[in-house]
């Protein structure tokens, strides 16, 4: 435990329950920045980093199995922001066990939005970056499908929307959709994928960028997805790897798995098992970093197809994850 005080937890059966912080905070500051911080929240002084004030969230925490692929073998890695970080034995997936019950991570999110997207993700608050990665995806999504149906789970901002209207019908969904006033004229579900009802084999496209590492669930997810999806659609997503050379060689300061907003990164071979058993073909997939965008000049060349390449060399030591495409084929 970090700090007398803050947290206490106390284990009963499978759940543990963590009371509720003493130090609470309830506005965010112009200058602060909302990180998860044991069972709560902190608010962090952008400029100096400080810790103002401690946000009560009690939670319950489940022990329960790997979420990629249901064993019970594991072994513990590392404490992060007091949730422990394990490798399961079977698929080498990472995940936060335990975990916060999926309620609870329902509210966290109602309460505080500005964490749905993570650590990783905070780039995202500049348009003209969200927009840039949007035009990206979707340039290599159109070299798998054209034109049909999209929908976008955990669309956020609704950047993807707004670029993938010229070629799609587009509709999003997500828990928390923050809609920029360009996006906010599409048909978005507010509410969980499994909630949204949508009929099967309607979609001919399905992408899903930086979600997977939110789920609960994802074993149930994945299926739903191929529900709502066409026979030969399209899958492209977007997470974490667990074999990445940082995940496997500098876990500590890894900040990607960031419980309880960031609760799993699976292994490559676990994202084999989750598509041969929901009834998915993998197709290809490519490695994502952050360093060639935090370079004027690498950014602007990161459109170059032939430069890719060379720039994945450069981004190697930064690299966090994958790009995947998946098609439905059953």
């Amino acid at each position: 435990m970090r700090g007398a005080g803050l947290s206490a937890h106390v284990r009963s059966s499978n759940v543990t329950v963590c009371r509720e912080m003493s130090v609470t905070g309830e506005t965010m500051a112009d200058d602060g920045i909302l990180e998860p911080w044991g069972s709560g929240l902190a608010r962090i002084n952008r400029a100096t980093g400080e810790r103002l004030a401690v946000v009560g969230a009690a939670m319950q925490l489940r022990d329960l199995p790997c979420p990629a692929c249901g064993s019970g073998s594991f072994h513990p890695l590392v404490v992060r922001n007091d949730f422990p970080i394990v490798r399961c034995d079977s698929c080498g997936s990472l995940y936060a066990r335990p975990r916060p019950l999926e309620e609870q991570l329902a509210s966290l999110y109602e309460r505080f939005p500005q964490l749905s997207n993570g650590r990783e993700g905070q780039a995202n608050d500049d348009p003209q970056d969200g927009r840039w990665e949007a035009e990206y995806r979707l340039r290599r999504l159109l070299e798998f499908v054209k034109a049909g149906r999209l929908l976008d789970v955990g669309c956020g901002r609704g950047d993807f929307l707004t670029v993938a209207q010229r070629h799609f019908e587009v509709q999003g969904v997500d828990l928390v959709p923050r809609l920029r006033p360009e996006a906010r004229t599409h048909h978005v579900f507010r509410g969980r994928l499994e909630d949204a009802g949508y009929p099967n084999a309607y979609f001919d496209v399905v992408t899903a960028v930086e979600v997977f590492e939110h789920m609960f669930d994802p074993r149930r997810t994945i299926r739903e997805i191929h529900r709502v999806l066409k026979s030969r659609g399209i899958l492209l997503f977007q997470t974490g790897d667990a074999d990445s050379l940082r995940a496997r060689l500098n876990l500590r300061t890894w900040t990607y798995l960031q419980p309880p907003v960031h609760l799993n990164v699976f292994s490559r071979k676990a994202l084999e098992q989750l598509a041969a058993a929901a009834g998915f073909l993998p197709l290809t997939s490519w490695s994502f970093g952050r360093a060639p965008r935090k370079i004027p000049l690498l950014a602007n060349l990161w459109h170059a197809d032939a430069l890719r390449p060379v720039l994945d060399i450069l981004a190697s030591r930064r690299v966090i994850g994958a790009m995947h495409v998946w098609r439905s084929e059953i």
